[in-house]
């Protein structure tokens, strides 16, 4: 039995002025093809690619990189016509290619700000994810703006991408599908966009930093969020063993706890100061509250879940032999997980795709 989408030619082709963002938003685009068998074939110069300079590096190579060309082919700038006009899906930055004699069904275009925005338009990543308003909601108001770790605008382009693209095929004729990084973003702060018109006098949510509800507070070994209801302060309360302050009746009321937030976050650390984040954990857990430690990559490539659901797979980087525990797509192809490369057989299951 064959992968999903192994009849099909993806290509990506950077421009080499494209924005770093856009870069990383095809690249996942391809990455989630190849996973599902498309042949990926990307487009570039190794001498001036600049993922392959981001951090972090690992044995002298882009861990980020290796992450996201994992199962695809590399082609060279000198051969990149020829492999543009037989794709089914070209993956781009440019807003007009030539499209005679082509075989590609659809075209994905990746842009920073939409396709009525002049390209020469001054813009970063930062500055869409300001115009976006998401930053208005991370970080602390007496602080310098802060940005989102990762490239979460980036990745959400990039499956905006992916989908596009499927869309598109389904449909069976030439279309072109176009990205726009800020529309992508605006998208991720939906709530926000959705409230607007429902509540238009009530200003949008802001950065409380420690002082919101859910604030981030410091243990033995490093950091957890809270993330709790109004209903779950009592039970909170029990694991933070039921310190004086927290449990003074005023502090029930939750308008009080939002003029105390500053307070409240000092006080679960002092209740916290010898506990450790995996400790904390599973008390959360056996009180059947919600948590959110903050792990290291390391740490969460031993995480149970991750190790139970095989999210991790040895795969071969840049076509030189070598592999990484890089993470798998989180889908099951009749029940098995598989990668670039390999996939496998089942003779009596029907097919059909679950998330992993």
């Amino acid at each position: 039995m064959n992968p999903p989408l192994h009849d099909l030619v993806f290509v990506e082709a950077p421009s080499p002025g494209t924005p770093l963002a856009l870069r990383l938003a095809m690249a996942l685009s391809g990455r989630i093809a190849a996973d599902l068998g498309a042949k990926v074939l990307r487009i570039e110069d190794p001498a001036t690619e600049p993922l392959r300079r981001m951090a972090p590096i690992v044995s002298g190579r882009s861990a980020l990189y290796a992450f996201l060309n994992a199962g695809k082919q590399l082609v060279a700038p000198a051969d990149a016509a020829l492999q543009e006009l037989q794709a089914d899906v070209l993956l781009s930055p440019r807003r007009e290619l030539s499209a005679s004699n082509a075989r590609r069904q659809v075209q994905v275009f990746y842009s920073m700000l939409g396709n009525h925005v002049p390209d020469d338009t001054p813009n970063s990543e930062f500055t869409v994810l300001a115009s976006s308003g998401l930053l208005n909601l991370v970080g602390d108001p007496a602080r310098e703006p802060l940005r989102l770790g990762g490239h979460q605008a980036a990745y959400a382009a990039g499956l905006s991408g992916f989908a596009g693209a499927m869309g598109a095929l389904m449909l069976e004729r030439g279309e072109t599908v176009r990205v726009s990084l800020l529309e992508c973003a605006v998208w991720l702060n939906w709530k926000n966009v959705a409230n607007s018109p429902v509540l238009p006098d009530t200003p949008p949510p802001s950065r409380a930093g420690r002082s919101g509800d859910w604030p981030v507070v410091r243990c033995k070994d490093g950091w957890i969020a809270l993330v709790y209801q109004p209903a779950d302060w009592a039970r909170l309360c029990a694991l933070a063993g039921n310190h004086p302050r927290l449990c003074e009746p005023a502090m029930a009321d939750p308008i009080v706890r939002a003029r105390h937030g500053e307070e409240i976050a000092r006080w679960f650390e002092e209740a916290w100061h010898d506990r450790s984040r995996a400790e904390l954990e599973q008390e959360f857990m056996r009180a059947r509250l919600p948590s959110g430690a903050i792990w290291s990559p390391q740490e969460l490539a031993q995480d149970e879940q991750y190790l139970a659901r095989d999210f991790l797979r040895q795969l071969e980087i840049d076509g030189t032999g070598e592999t990484r525990a890089l993470p798998r797509l989180p889908v099951l192809w009749n029940q098995n997980a598989f990668e670039p490369g390999s996939f496998p057989h089942t003779a009596t299951a029907p097919a059909h795709l679950s998330l992993a």
